[in-house]
């Protein structure tokens, strides 16, 4: 729902915080913080599935406990992309998609379009947030297999 259709706004996608603190999805909606919006039982079964150590999904599920969404969602960064400990925050979901193509790219860049709001935007208009990039017009096949998963444990949420 966010872009350049209709009215020809640009709109910014909420935060990691502005997602967290919301109304949680009703039912048939497709959004929200996986760790914040999913009950206990039913994000250990997701991370299940997605393959996570039995071992992660317990750190995971301390920390959702604790309440630490965002914690929970680093470590589910670090464990999904066998890092050890991220050089990063995450606090934006399109920082979580950016920092995986980087991860996942082997360390490229992924080619930055910047408007006149996202410069605003950087500037503090909305702290804690980063601007939305765009992958590529050809970006690899491997590379859109690799992140489905990724894309599915959002959109499942």
């Amino acid at each position: 729902m966010f872009g350049k259709e209709g009215k020809r706004t640009d709109y910014t996608p909420y935060s990691c915080m502005k997602v967290i603190l919301s109304n949680a999805p009703s039912q048939g909606d497709h959004h929200g913080c996986p760790f914040r919006h999913n009950d206990p039982e039913l994000l250990k079964q997701k991370l299940q599935l997605y393959k996570v150590s039995p071992s992660g999904i317990s750190q995971i599920l301390e920390l959702v406990k604790g309440m630490h969404y965002q914690l929970a969602c680093q470590k589910y960064f670090e464990l999904t992309h066998n890092i050890e400990d991220a050089s990063f925050s995450l606090n934006h979901p399109n920082q979580y998609f950016i920092e995986s193509q980087k991860v996942l790219g082997g360390g490229k860049d992924i080619k930055r379009e910047m408007d006149t709001s996202q410069r605003s935007q950087e500037n503090g208009v909305t702290k804690g947030s980063v601007p939305a990039r765009e992958t590529p017009a050809n970006a690899s096949q491997d590379l859109a297999e690799m992140t489905e998963d990724l894309d599915s444990f959002f959109q499942d949420a």
